[in-house]
């Protein structure tokens, strides 16, 4: 017999793991981020490092504002963990920016795979950081 205990239990214990809710977040925020590129790069016509230049800052605001409320609760030193944050974006914004580069001149693949090649280094680069640093208690 189920008393609910145990879905309360799973779902504490999501809000819990930072790693699974950066995920979470980072899923959507990686949503936005393809969407906007993919709006930009293969409906307008933009470059793909234009497109690139313009969804990861607006995937990153979404991102951080999530962890730092949702994930990590953190509402001190805002100012220094946003600087932090997106110093680590710029990071992780060149590392994507390389992949990219990289599958299009060597592989012959398009720009969106490019994208979608990039986003599990980044996941694990940004995280390991922002975790260690960003989001410190």
């Amino acid at each position: 017999m189920n008393t609910g205990q145990e879905t309360v239990d799973w779902k504490q214990s999501i809000l819990n793991n930072k790693l699974l809710m950066y995920f979470l977040i980072g899923g959507v925020a990686s949503a936005i981020d393809v969407g906007l590129f993919i709006l930009l790069y293969e409906w307008l016509g933009t470059s793909a490092l234009l497109a690139h230049s313009i969804s990861i800052p607006v995937s990153a605001l979404y991102s951080f504002t999530c962890n730092a409320v949702f994930n990590f609760r953190t509402t001190d030193r805002i100012l220094s963990r946003l600087l932090s944050f997106s110093t680590i974006v710029a990071l992780g914004y060149a590392l994507g920016a390389l992949i990219i580069w990289l599958v299009v001149t060597y592989t012959g693949f398009g720009g969106t795979i490019g994208k979608l090649a990039s986003l599990p280094g980044v996941f694990f680069f940004q995280f390991f950081l922002n975790s260690r640093i960003s989001f410190k208690e």
